[in-house]
């Protein structure tokens, strides 16, 4: 069964064809193509030709409306470009994997912030200072500024049944669609500051103490869905359970 879907990157609306169905093992499944724009003046939707040809040929007549803003070279000349394609994958990947219907459910006022931050680090590795920069020349959502001061408000603001909420929220709907596997590692550590660093079995043979970190992911695709950290005294086995437990 297929809708036609709108979302808004930027100030433009951009129509997406959207299809439900399930796989080969009945698991269910979204499917959004790109088929048109709103126009921004008129809102009238400005359908593309491949889009219209398909619907003609399905015997189905879409009248071209809306109309295409001619620019002069002086516009052209005053005008800001940026960069899009990066962006526009990690959309299309937030959409279909339902992470960003997640993300509004649980944080109705902060899931642009929030998506926008997590596309920079994917996008460039660099530190979080840089993420400001990194949209002045990007096309992102709408989500006002990143200076690293309002970055550091938006984590604190963050609160931990926030966490707790996503994680379920976002654990259930990836269990929909595959198998959860967990996989646990530790890592050493020096710190004299971190409670969860103790001792405990050193798979690498440090003699230093260790803490604990637990991850749940898509068998199949590697999502990652699950994250935290365990005191490194822990055993595997006791991690297993506490992490199972908690779903």
């Amino acid at each position: 069964m297929a809708c036609i879907i709108r979302q808004t990157v930027k100030g433009y609306t951009y129509l997406y064809e959207s299809e439900s169905y399930r796989d080969d093992n009945g698991n269910p499944q979204n499917k959004r193509t790109l088929i048109g724009k709103l126009d921004p003046d008129t809102g009238d939707p400005i359908y593309k030709a491949e889009y219209i040809e398909r619907m003609k040929a399905a015997g189905v007549v879409i009248e071209a409306t809306g109309h295409l803003k001619e620019f002069s070279v002086d516009d052209i000349l005053r005008s800001t470009i940026k960069e899009y394609g990066a962006f526009y994958l990690y959309t299309e990947i937030g959409m279909e994997t339902g992470l960003l219907d997640v993300l509004k459910e649980v944080f109705p006022q902060k899931w642009a912030q929030i998506y926008n931050l997590a596309c920079f680090m994917v996008s460039t590795g660099e530190p979080s200072e840089y993420c400001c920069d990194w949209l002045d020349k990007t096309e992102a959502f709408q989500s006002g500024g990143l200076s690293p001061a309002a970055i550091t408000e938006l984590l604190k603001d963050i609160t931990f049944g926030e966490q707790v909420d996503f994680y379920e929220k976002w654990a259930t709907l990836r269990s929909e669609k595959e198998y959860l596997a967990l996989d646990i590692t530790s890592v050493s550590s020096y710190s004299e500051l971190i409670s969860d660093v103790e001792w405990g079995y050193n798979r690498d043979h440090d003699k230093l103490r260790q803490i604990n970190i637990c991850m749940l992911m898509g068998e199949e695709t590697g999502t990652p869905v699950f994250q935290t950290v365990y005191s490194g005294s822990l055993k595997d086995v006791s991690t297993l359970k506490s992490t199972i437990g908690k779903w």
